[in-house]
């Protein structure tokens, strides 16, 4: 084998480790950034309390205050920060469970909704968190298969109405309303109004589909796990 031969095969054995190396990192550093961003969009709203706090603990010992906005002490803001703010959601999601904690909400539920404007906001989302959380079962009715966006190509919907009159009665056929959302942030996505015969049927459960939407369609859920 002559030198350039040889500087072809040592180039491409480099190249093989790099993108080893590079595939068996990746998951890991998406995770930790999707993590970190999840802790910053957590903790959003309490970092600057926090920062106020630890500003004020460097003052009464005298000490210089930190650079709170880049560095260490900016991630060490974050981690604190989002580490309050989940046990907050945890102590208000154990009060919730509670009969003070429903009362509450559904008297904070009933005030929103007669503010014009924020009341058919606030129901939509409140709607589209609950099905996603699995809490609302008649949003999401069952997880079919429709022709999006093209015929032959099949993608997962979400059957969220029936019998929607008012596009029956303007397309003059029956049809019914079918979510088809985005992978991976099932939040977002298209609706259809499709004829019942254009549906096809799946055993997948709400939230086995939105897992399968969230990891790429990678996760599928093993046989006979179907059902309920």
């Amino acid at each position: 084998m002559d030198s350039q031969g040889e500087q072809r095969t040592l180039l491409s054995r480099i190249g093989h480790n790099f993108l080893t190396g590079l595939f068996l990192l990746l998951p890991i550093g998406i995770t930790l950034a999707v993590l970190f961003f999840l802790m910053d969009l957590i903790g959003r709203y309490v970092q600057p309390l926090t920062q106020m706090a630890a500003a004020w603990a460097f003052q009464s010992v005298q000490q210089p205050l930190p650079d709170f906005n880049n560095g260490l002490w900016h991630t060490i803001i974050v981690v604190v920060s989002a580490i309050i703010m989940a046990m907050v959601l945890t102590v208000v999601g154990f009060i919730s469970k509670r009969l003070f904690g429903r009362i509450l909400s559904k008297w904070f539920s009933r005030v929103v909704e007669r503010v014009p404007g924020l009341s058919s906001l606030y129901g939509s989302i409140r709607q589209m968190v609950d099905a996603l959380s699995g809490q609302n079962k008649e949003v999401f009715r069952r997880v079919v298969l429709v022709e999006f966006p093209r015929e032959g190509c099949w993608s997962i919907g979400f059957v969220t109405h029936e019998q929607p009159e008012i596009f029956t009665e303007a397309l003059g056929r029956k049809v019914v309303n079918v979510f088809v959302p985005n992978a991976p942030a099932p939040t977002a996505g298209f609706i259809l109004q499709v004829e019942p015969h254009q549906i096809r049927e799946t055993q997948l459960r709400v939230s086995q589909a939105i897992g399968l939407l969230v990891s790429f369609g990678a996760v599928m859920p093993k046989s006979g796990e179907y059902k309920d």
